[in-house]
């Protein structure tokens, strides 16, 4: 593989179809030689018609040669030739925009795609000190700013560069000033308008950050609106956001100053250049100065010059601000650049070679649809062996999950309990794929996950997190996980709905499953959530289920339903994997996996973990003391066949020491 560029987005906005911006550069040359072209043929007419020869201009050079020959020609045929000059450039100057824009739109097609593909690809350790903010700014703003390169600098600055290198020497020919003059004079003004644009720039830059600041802001206070309601810190919270839009108006109106001064040089500088070049034209020709001479002389810096000038200071705007955006785009795709797997040249040739969803799948890392998937959704058991997770910290390295390892039986159902912060969220993560850990072995069944992507895991795992996710979407498309679904998958719908105790003529919709939900579900209740995302992971059908707390915010009626008849009705035959805090639970799974500092410390059943490990007992103590203290302490939930063994506080104590 090649070695990547240090700065592979400003390498990619310059290499990518590279001969387009060659093509744009040499547009702008020829465009610069048609414009000083229509001043030459004026300055030939204006003294055809004050009848002064060439001969008297020129001496025996070959400037006087052409014009010689040119004054062969009618007048009206010079005035032709001149206009057609003036259309040619500003033809060319036309079409190398044109191809500017569409080069632009090229590489923003490849970019936005590789930072969609890289925001995908982040693990959930990996997002962490990344506001939504930010990321919006990146993809909305920033993807398109960065190629301001491309549509801006590069045709604008060609534009400006080859008038300016070839107006000196134009005027010498034609009017006989030396270079040296006209370069110093425009070197004068060319240093006010560098220190106007520089400033700006700086404006431009501050303006995005600003921006970005309030996106993130705005963003977190509608996300949490009614919580902040909730807590009286609606006020606070504005008050930071009314903060930062003061800052950034502050920043604002001084850019339009700046931006004010700027346009209001470039508009005068015409005069004042005017004014200098016939004054100079008089005291180096004085009265052997023609009145084609003082035409094609205010003609150059006048006409011909009079863009290039107003567009300096915004060529370094434009230039500043787009290398702020490469390099933002730069350091999201170089955060963690071991998941992004390719750089953005060779993203754009494989597209460029093929559109096929299999390749374009293969580039950015993920798998087709039609790979990895399970073959089977019958319960499959897992096995997990050396799975460790370590993470950078300011104080150095820090070992999260360290050597996990266990075995789930297919259709057994097994519990994770521990600390808080023993781990048990992250294991599950971990075997989805959202973190960054390491295994020596995942079977799921007979297939090898170790290696494999999220994408190919996906097939293999249900997921229901804590806080339920539902979207702004029906409910019937919420269980199915599919935009436009009709209604021919209600049947399958409503029994998954059922079996999580959600009954749509009991839970407040109006409308049955095609009853619309708001934003992030905010008309449901937390309860209602976890039970929607029950009832998408039973109509989904995965050979594994998680669970992360997953029965955390129903009610101890609900919770014992929902285990007769999901957990232990509808998956009865599925292998579950349940991360708990209620100690009900723990007598009736197969296998608890009992977590502590980042390892499992032990496994078993429930009644063998009681009597063997005391430091188990002693967290079971601690589960059952806190529930007696928040007296929602539910009750065992009896099994057929099962005595129920009752876990209070009295009766572990008495099992510490049979002796």
């Amino acid at each position: 593989m090649t070695k990547k560029p240090t700065n592979q987005t400003l390498y990619f906005m310059l290499a990518h179809r590279w001969p387009w911006l060659v093509a744009m550069v040499a547009l702008s040359f020829f465009s610069a030689i048609a414009g000083l072209a229509a001043p030459f043929f004026q300055k030939i007419f204006v003294d055809y018609l004050t009848n002064v020869r060439p001969e008297t201009q020129y001496g025996e050079t070959l400037l006087a040669e052409i014009e010689t020959r040119l004054f062969q020609f009618h007048p009206i045929w010079l005035l032709v030739a001149a206009f057609a000059a003036m259309l040619l450039t500003q033809w060319i100057g036309t079409f190398t925009g044109w191809l500017g824009i569409r080069e632009a739109v090229k590489r923003q097609e490849v970019l936005g795609e590789v930072v969609y593909q890289k925001t995908l690809s982040l693990r959930q350790d990996q997002t962490l000190g990344q506001t939504v903010g930010e990321a919006v700014s990146i993809y909305a703003t920033d993807v398109p700013g960065s190629t301001a390169l491309v549509d801006q600098t590069i045709p604008l600055g060609a534009g400006v560069i080859f008038p300016f290198v070839c107006a000196p020497i134009a005027v010498q020919m034609i009017c006989g000033i030396p270079i040296g003059l006209t370069v110093l004079v425009m070197l004068g003004v060319l240093s006010i308008s560098i220190a106007l644009s520089v400033r700006q720039s700086r404006f431009f830059q501050s303006f995005k950050r600003l921006a970005a600041d309030r996106t993130g802001l705005v963003n977190e206070w509608i996300q949490n609106i009614r919580l902040l309601r909730i807590l009286g810190w609606v006020e606070s919270f504005e008050r930071k956001i009314f903060a930062k839009r003061e800052e950034e108006t502050v920043n604002r109106v001084r850019m339009v100053t700046n931006g004010q001064m700027m346009g209001a040089f470039g508009s005068s500088i015409n005069f004042f250049m005017n004014l200098v070049a016939v004054i100079t034209l008089v005291s180096v020709k004085g009265a052997a100065a023609t009145p084609g001479d003082y035409f094609a002389l205010l003609w150059i810096f006048g006409v011909f010059l009079s863009r290039p000038f107003r567009q300096v200071p915004w060529i370094f705007t434009f230039t500043f601000d787009g290398w702020t955006s490469i390099k933002r785009v730069e350091a999201f795709l170089a955060r963690h650049h071991e998941s992004l797997g390719f750089t953005l040249i060779e993203y754009a040739r494989r597209k460029t070679r093929s559109r096929a969803p299999e390749e374009a799948a293969a580039v950015s890392g993920s798998a087709p649809k039609s790979a990895g998937l399970a073959t089977d959704t019958a319960a499959q058991g897992v096995f997990v062996e050396g799975l460790d997770l370590t993470v950078q910290t300011a104080q150095g390295e820090k070992k999260l999950l360290d050597n996990v390892g266990f075995e789930i039986r297919a259709g057994e159902f097994a519990a994770i309990v521990g600390e808080v912060g023993s781990g048990k969220t992250l294991l599950l993560m971990s075997l989805l794929g959202e973190t960054g850990a390491t295994l020596k072995s995942l079977l799921v069944g007979q297939t090898q996950l170790a290696s494999s992507s999220r994408e190919a895991r996906r097939p293999y795992f249900g997921f229901v997190p804590q806080d339920g996710f539902v979207m702004s979407a029906n409910l019937r498309e919420n269980v199915v996980f599919r935009y436009g679904v009709g209604t021919e998958y209600d049947a399958g719908v409503l029994k998954a709905l059922r079996a999580s105790q959600f009954d749509p003529n009991h839970e407040g919709v109006p409308d049955g499953l095609a009853t619309e939900f708001g934003e992030r579900g905010v008309n449901l209740s937390g309860g209602q959530k976890q039970r929607v995302g029950l009832a998408r992971a039973a109509y989904l059908k995965h050979p594994v289920v998680l669970l992360d707390d997953a029965l955390s915010a129903v009610d101890v009626d609900t919770e014992r339903l929902l285990f007769e008849t999901l957990l232990f009705g509808e998956w009865a035959r599925t292998t579950r994997l349940m991360v708990t805090h209620r100690l009900s639970v723990l007598e009736r799974v197969d296998r608890v996996l009992f977590m502590k500092n980042g390892r499992i410390h032990a496994q078993g059943r429930f009644q063998d973990l009681v009597a063997r490990d005391m430091e188990f007992r002693d967290f079971v103590s601690s589960m059952a003391t806190s529930a007696d203290e928040e007296s929602s302490a539910p009750k065992p939930i009896p099994a057929a066949g099962v005595p129920v063994v009752e876990t209070h506080v009295l009766t572990v104590k008495e099992e510490e020491d049979p002796a």
